[in-house]
């Protein structure tokens, strides 16, 4: 029998990226049968897949509730990565605040949940969402600009969100920020990446437009370090088929963990083609170890 692998996509982002050609073939070279599928279509039965993959799932932070309801019913029908339990964990970025207290080096991060003070770590500093993703509603901010940086923090209390604040690091600017990629738990390959950094007041709204994007040779304690972080975020929330880490070095050049993006992150596969098939054989043995269609449906 032909696998099915479902890669579950938000309405709004249905072409996906510049890899998916790349990701498309290698899944079909490895005898899986690949479908583009919106995740809030309703007539979709979920269980005549063998696998779904939620990477491609852009735009699920403005409906974050829904999102975290329909991973959880994929999860009783058939075999999703990452699994329900990831997904939640990670689409909520005070997951910093897991790793750090696990003893994984982080940006410092101050939570500042609705009705709670708070003061700038540093000079220059970012202000962002607790949910939110390619940089929406992030601005970095100067100490002159605290007024902005305070009426910005009361909105996003406002709208329900817990607010984020991080001393800003020179060597984003210096470097960027350099993101690994690991399937299952071996690593696949790093990207450098520019990004929206100048001193405003006014909230990015599309970063991702504004990167500069290079392939990379990781140092060896960059790797060690996002070694750790998978470890801890395994340790939480559980193993993972696709993982970014995103480090930058802190002001004595050690690296530290910015992010850990485990539900739809951008893994650069238009810029290392031969990722693909890595990619491809890992979706290929989760869905080997996921129960036959036909057992599924009690029909076995």
């Amino acid at each position: 029998m032909t696998r099915r692998v479902a890669f579950a996509a938000s309405p709004e982002a249905l072409d996906l990226d510049a890899g998916w050609p790349l990701l498309r073939d290698a899944v079909m070279a490895a005898g899986m049968e690949p479908a583009v599928v919106s995740w809030e279509d309703p007539a979709v039965d979920w269980g005549a897949f063998d696998l779904v993959a939620a990477n491609y799932t852009w735009g699920y932070v403005t409906r974050r509730a829904r999102f975290l309801a329909w991973a959880a019913a994929v999860a009783r029908a058939t075999r999703l990565v990452n699994p329900e339990p990831v997904l939640r964990w990670n689409s909520e970025k005070a997951y910093l605040t897991d790793l750090a207290a696990a003893g994984v080096a982080t940006v410092p991060t101050t939570r500042v949940p609705p009705g709670a003070t708070w003061e700038p770590p540093a000079r220059d500093y970012v202000v962002k969402p607790s949910i939110s993703s390619g940089g929406i509603e992030a601005a970095r901010y100067v100490d002159s600009a605290i007024d902005a940086a305070r009426r910005h923090v009361e909105r996003l209390h406002a709208a329900g969100q817990t607010v984020l604040v991080q001393p800003y690091l020179p060597a984003v600017d210096a470097g960027g920020e350099t993101s690994l990629v690991w399937f299952g738990e071996r690593f696949s390959h790093a990207v450098a990446r520019g990004r929206c950094s100048s001193p405003t007041p006014r909230p990015c709204s599309a970063c991702g437009e504004r990167q500069i994007l290079a392939v990379r040779t990781p140092r060896d304690d960059q790797l060690a370090l996002g070694d750790r972080a998978l470890a801890a975020a395994g340790a939480v929330a559980g193993a993972t088929a696709y993982a970014r880490v995103d480090v930058v070095d802190d002001a004595d050049g050690h690296p530290v963990v910015m992010e850990v993006e485990l539900v739809e992150p951008s893994l650069f596969l238009h810029l290392v083609p031969e990722a693909a098939p890595r990619f491809a054989a890992e979706l290929l043995s989760a869905a080997r170890r996921a129960p036959a269609r036909a057992a599924r449906r009690g029909t076995g």
